[in-house]
C-alpha cells in the first residue's frame, strides 16, 4: 500500500506541473485593439487636444459673428469627438470584459483542480503520518531502504507545501482578476452615462448655433446689435438694483416670492437669474453657485441651451444664491456677455435661493434700447425684477417677473 500511493501522488504532481505551465498562458491573454472613425482612440484624443487649442484661440479673438460661429462649430466638433472617443473606450473595455470573463472561468476551473490535488495530497500525507519512525525502522528491509523512506516522506512534505502555496497564489489571482472585471464593468457604465451627457450637450450646442443664426439672420450687424442689447439690459438691471426698490420683507429659503413673466425686453416668459455682491452689485458667475444637469452652465461664448438647474453639492440642497434645485430648465446658459442663466420655471414660480430680505424693482428704460426684432410686440410695459439680499453678502436677482 505504501508503494502504490507514491506512484499516484507523482502522477498527480505531474498533472499539477502541466497545469502550472498552462496557467501562464491563461493569465496573459492579449486585449483587443480599438478602431475609430478618427483612426483610433489615441488619434481621437490627439484631435480633441487640437480642437481644444483652436477653441482657446477663438476665445481670444474679437467678438464677431464669424468668430462666434467658428467657436460653436468647434464646440460641436469637439463634442462629437468626445462622444466617439468614449464609445471607443466602451468598445475597448467591452472586449476586455469578455476576455476577463473567460479568463476567470479558466482560473476558477484550475482552482477547483488544484483543490482536488491538494485534497488527494492531504489524504496521502495523513496515511503517511500513520507510520511512526519506529515503524519505518522495523519495516525496513535494510538501512538503505529506511533512509529512502524517510527521505521520500520529507519530499512529500515539501511538495505539500508547494501545492498549498500554488493554491493560495491562484486564489489571489482569481480575486484580483474578479476585482478588475468589476472595475471595468463600472467604468463602462460610467462612460455610457458620460456619452449620454455629451449627446445632450451636443444637441444644446447645435440648438445654440441655430438660434444664433436665427436671431442674427447671419448678419454681423445683427450680431453686434444683439451684444449691444445684452449690454443695455445689464445696465438697466444695474440701475434698477441701485435704486433700492420696494422692500417686501424677510423670506425663508425655498419660499415662493413671485411668478415668472415676460416683462421688459423679453421674447417670452422666463427668469433672467443673476448672482451679485450686495455691497456694490458686482456680478458673479452664477455657475459658481449652481450646476446644470444634462446641459452646460457656462460656455464662455454665446450661451448654449438645455439642462436642469441643480445644487452645486447635490439635488435638493440649497446653496446661497442658488435657484430652487430641479424646478428650473435652462433656456440659455451663462457666457461672457450674459453673466446670467435664463430659466423657465416648471410651475411658473420664483423661489428664494436662500433666506434674506426681498425687494421689488422695475425698469422703465427698456423701450429706448429693446429692438422690435427681439421684443416682437409681445409686451408693452416696464420690466420688473426681484432680488434677495442674503446674510453672506450676496444677492440673487430674478428678472422679467410678473408685477
Amino acid at each position: 500500500m505504501n508503494l502504490i500511493l507514491p506512484r499516484l501522488n507523482i502522477k498527480n504532481l505531474l498533472r499539477f506541473l502541466l497545469f502550472s505551465f498552462l496557467v501562464l498562458g491563461l493569465f496573459s491573454v492579449p486585449s483587443p485593439s480599438a478602431n475609430a472613425a478618427c483612426g483610433d482612440y489615441f488619434s481621437c484624443n490627439r484631435e480633441i487636444e487640437r480642437v481644444k487649442k483652436e477653441i482657446t484661440r477663438l476665445q481670444g479673438e474679437a467678438g464677431s459673428l464669424k468668430n462666434q460661429i467658428a467657436y460653436l462649430d468647434n464646440q460641436i466638433y469637439l463634442s462629437q469627438l468626445e462622444i466617439e472617443a468614449k464609445e471607443q473606450q466602451i468598445k475597448f473595455l467591452s472586449g476586455d470584459i469578455g476576455e476577463l470573463s473567460q479568463r476567470l472561468k479558466r482560473i476558477s476551473d484550475f482552482l477547483k483542480y488544484q483543490e482536488e490535488i491538494f485534497k488527494g495530497r492531504a489524504r496521502s500525507a495523513y496515511t503517511s503520518e500513520q507510520l511512526s519512525s519506529f515503524d519505518i525502522v522495523l519495516g525496513g528491509d535494510n538501512l538503505d531502504a529506511i533512509f529512502r523512506k524517510i527521505k521520500y516522506l520529507k519530499v512529500l512534505e515539501q511538495q505539500d507545501q508547494e501545492t498549498l502555496l500554488a493554491l493560495e497564489e491562484t486564489r489571489v489571482t482569481f480575486k484580483s482578476q474578479k476585482k478588475t472585471l468589476e472595475t471595468k464593468k463600472a467604468d463602462v457604465e460610467k462612460l455610457k452615462a458620460e456619452v449620454e451627457d455629451h449627446k445632450v450637450g451636443l444637441i444644446s450646442q447645435q440648438n445654440a448655433r441655430r438660434s444664433l443664426l436665427a436671431e442674427t439672420q447671419s448678419s454681423e450687424s445683427r450680431y453686434q446689435d444683439l451684444l449691444k442689447v445684452l449690454e443695455a439690459e445689464r445696465a438697466a438691471i444695474l440701475a434698477a438694483l441701485r435704486s433700492g426698490g420696494t422692500r417686501l420683507g424677510t423670506v425663508a429659503r425655498g419660499v415662493r416670492i413671485g411668478n415668472q413673466g415676460s416683462t421688459g425686453c423679453s421674447t417670452g416668459p422666463h427668469i433672467h437669474y443673476e448672482v451679485r455682491r450686495a455691497s456694490d452689485n458686482a456680478y458673479y458667475n452664477p455657475c459658481s453657485y449652481v450646476g446644470v444637469s444634462g446641459g452646460t452652465c457656462y460656455s464662455r461664448e454665446y450661451g448654449v441651451y438645455g439642462g436642469t438647474v441643480i445644487s452645486k453639492d447635490k439635488p435638493g440642497y440649497f446653496r446661497p444664491a442658488a435657484p430652487r434645485p430641479g424646478s428650473y430648465n435652462v433656456t440659455q446658459s451663462a457666457w461672457n456677455n450674459h453673466m446670467a442663466l435664463d430659466l423657465v420655471s416648471g410651475d411658473g414660480g420664483v423661489y428664494a435661493s436662500e433666506k434674506g430680505t426681498a425687494y421689488l424693482v422695475k425698469d422703465t428704460s427698456w423701450r429706448s434700447w429693446c429692438p422690435s426684432w427681439i421684443k416682437g410686440g409681445k409686451y408693452d410695459g416696464p420690466a420688473y425684477g426681484l432680488y434677495v439680499v442674503h446674510p453672506d453678502g450676496r444677492k440673487s436677482v430674478y428678472w422679467h417677473i410678473k408685477p
